[in-house]
Parts: C-alpha cells; structure tokens; sequence
C-alpha cells in the first residue's frame, strides 16, 4: 500500500487564483488566502528498505523534521502497521505534521474505517488548525460511513474558515449524498467575492452529484471573469448533462 503524501508550502500573500479542484490527487490541490500555506500533495518515489521499529523511533523522535520523515516513510509500511504509525502522530504538536498524518489515513485509514472515522470527528471538534481539520474532513468524505454526511454538514454550517467550507462541500461530491443538492446550492450562489474556492467546490460537486435541476444555475458561471471558475462550471455542466 502506498498512500499521497502531503507537501505543505509557503504562497505570497497576493495569491488567489486557484488551480484545478482535484481532492487528494498527487497535484496541486489549493492555493493561499491571505497568508497561509498551499496545500499540495505529492506521492514521491520510493526510499531504502524501511521498518516499523526505525519509523516508530523517527515518529517519537524530539526533532520535527525527523517525525515528518517518519510520516513519509509510515506509508510503504504494510497496511496495518502504516495505520498504526499514522495514528500516533494525528495529535502532534507541529500541525504540518499532524496535517501529514491526517490526509495519508484517506487511503491508509480504510483498513480500520470505523477507527479513523471516530478519530477524525475528534479532529474536525476539537483541533485548533483549520488545515488539520479540512484534512479530516476530506477523511470522513471518503470513508462515507453512516453519520458522515450530517457531521460534515453541521460542521460546514457551524464554520466560517474558508478551507474547512471548502473541503466539505467537495467532499459532498465525493459522497454523491442527493441531501448536499440545497447546500450546495446556496453555496455556489452566495459565495463571497473574495472566496471563489467556495464557489468552485460548489460547483464540482453539483456536477458529480448529477442533479439535472442545477444546470440552469451552474450555466450562469460558464463565462465567469474567473477562469478558474468558468472551467469548473463547464466541466460540471457536461457532468450535469451527461446524467
């Protein structure tokens, strides 16, 4: 098993286009607000041999650099030991780390779902990183487990960080749950000006929804002055159709 491996980046203040929505995929993925850090994921070429007993030690090392190769390495673990590495770092004091963590149990956590999902409600409540947080959200979206859809949705309704948002209302397309449709709905048309992220998850995931009765809005965004958008909205719309 191998899982994605999340890069965490430093971005100018001044950057706000956005690159193609693609969640969990080994390129970029969303670009900074104000002035916090691009997420990116990238899976990385294969180490020397490694063990369970070496990166168990890096991961409890005192070094943050040391515990952030131990999270690169847990993943050509064999499944259960790469969960288990990934478990003992989610409640890391170094939130890259923990990020790191987090996003690889998308993949790795499936072996013990019903584990990682109860871990990930505790992240999503109680941790105080909003990228940390998106990251479990992405998580939940993924394992679909029964629960999932109403947590993710008090969740989005109870936030006002613009990543979290963002990352549950793409993961609602990820889960094809028909309930998201009203949701995401007031989303694509009450995005703020300066959140088009908000907009373009919107968007993606009414086209995997497949819900015809949101074509005539998605149609309003085709010709959008944010390409980024616009492409989206085209994408959706042949997603839409083609249903």
């Amino acid at each position: 098993m191998e899982c994605f491996v999340p890069v965490i980046s430093a971005a100018p203040k001044s950057a706000m286009t956005a690159a193609p929505v693609s969640r969990l995929a080994a390129k970029p993925v969303i670009v900074s607000k104000s002035n916090r850090s691009v997420l990116t994921m990238n899976a990385g070429s294969a180490p020397e041999p490694v063990d369970k007993a070496k990166i168990m030690e890096l991961l409890q090392s005192s070094q943050g650099g040391d515990r952030a190769r131990g999270v690169n390495l847990a993943r050509y673990l064999p499944e259960n030991e790469c969960l288990e590495a990934l478990f003992s770092v989610v409640s890391d004091p170094n939130p890259q780390i923990r990020y790191a963590a987090v996003s690889q149990l998308a993949v790795a956590g499936k072996v013990d779902a019903n584990k990682t999902f109860e871990i990930m409600k505790k992240i999503v409540a109680e941790d105080k990183e909003p990228t940390v947080q998106a990251a479990a959200a992405d998580v939940i979206a993924m394992l679909q487990l029964p629960g999932s859809y109403e947590l993710l949705e008090q969740l989005y309704k109870s936030t006002t960080d613009w990543m979290l948002r963002f990352s549950i209302l793409s993961g609602f397309g990820e889960m094809g749950d028909a309930r998201a449709y009203d949701l995401l709905m007031d989303a694509l048309k009450n995005a703020a000006a300066d959140e088009p992220l908000i907009r373009l998850g919107a968007l993606g995931s009414l086209g995997e929804l497949g819900d015809k009765r949101a074509i005539s809005e998605v149609e309003k965004y085709v010709n959008d002055k944010d390409t980024s958008i616009a492409e989206r909205a085209k994408i959706a719309l042949e997603m839409l159709k083609s249903k």
